[in-house]
């Protein structure tokens, strides 16, 4: 038996804030376990067909990523998305997103792994309870995973694998595309290498995806759920304020800065822009911003 179901409404609070800024998004999402509440998440996908080294980086990837706080976002389908989940519940937390409703089970050769996200992380749907799963809902439940994520790591796909897709999406949404390389003969190497060649980031450990996002040291995970307790000058705007405390001198994605500020995209960009022009942050590539020196004291 899986826990009580809750329909979440795009803009309420427990609705990822990403998610709800991407074309397309969902207007509800049902959600059974733990809340969605704020903090990084990451996608981790990739091909039914896994190899024995695929399953191996996507257990690990998982495992280190939810070690630093990050929560790791997949579909539960066989192979590389039940690698990620699993090595993910080993440390931390995972969101499964599905291809039907929260209360069914699919495929049924990963009941046991259902039901421990049920119990200790988040499974999400846009479909009512009760719906069945259909070739058609998988390719359309990616935009989820792509739109509530920082960023997505491909581990093992083919070319015209559903985790191209997710890919795809995620660069359409403005998030971070990593891949990893695996055998040259491979078939399952044949879209993380496409990718790379199209400028993916090429990654070999979790710490090149939280490095990648900002999030390597430790309080940067953290900050997701704390509140930023910024040096402040007087001659700043509250908006200038509220923006300037969460600048980190890791540089930070737009997006997260923005969620982190709890304000639109667009209004942070010109806030940005101010603090830039104040000496007071400083653009890096990748639409990432940090705190200067100055922003600092």
């Amino acid at each position: 038996m899986i826990p009580e179901l809750r329909k979440v409404g795009r803009g309420a609070a427990g609705y990822p804030p990403l998610l709800a800024e991407a074309p397309g998004a969902p207007v509800a999402l049902w959600v059974s376990g733990a809340p969605l509440e704020p903090a990084p998440y990451v996608g981790v996908v990739g091909t039914r067909r896994a190899s024995r080294y695929g399953l191996e980086v996507a257990t690990w990837m998982g495992r280190d990523l939810a070690a630093a706080g990050v929560v790791v976002v997949s579909g539960m389908a066989a192979g590389i998305d039940a690698a990620a989940h699993r090595g993910a519940l080993a440390t931390g937390s995972t969101v499964a997103v599905l291809g039907s409703g929260v209360d069914v089970c699919y495929p049924r050769s990963n009941a046991a792994l259902y039901g421990e996200i049920a119990e200790r992380g988040s499974l999400v749907s846009e479909y009512p309870p009760g719906t069945t799963p259909a070739p058609w809902r998988f390719p359309a439940r990616n935009r989820i995973i792509a739109g509530m994520a920082l960023g997505v790591v491909i581990v093992e796909a083919r070319r015209d694998g559903g985790a191209m897709i997710t890919a795809r999406l995620a660069l359409e949404y403005g998030r971070e595309v990593f891949a990893v390389a695996g055998p040259v003969h491979a078939s399952g190497s044949e879209g993380p290498h496409a990718l790379v060649r199209d400028g993916a980031r090429l990654v070999t450990s979790a710490r090149d995806v939280l490095e990648d996002l900002g999030l390597a040291s430790p309080q940067s995970a953290a900050s997701w759920t704390q509140d930023p307790i910024p040096a402040l000058m007087a001659s700043l705007s509250p908006d200038e304020r509220c923006v300037l405390g969460v600048l980190q001198a890791e540089p930070q994605l737009l997006d997260r800065i923005a969620r982190l500020a709890s304000m639109p995209a667009s209004a942070t960009t010109a806030v940005l822009s101010r603090l830039e022009l104040a000496g007071l942050a400083s653009r890096h590539p990748g639409a990432r911003f940090a705190r200067t020196v100055a922003g600092g004291t």
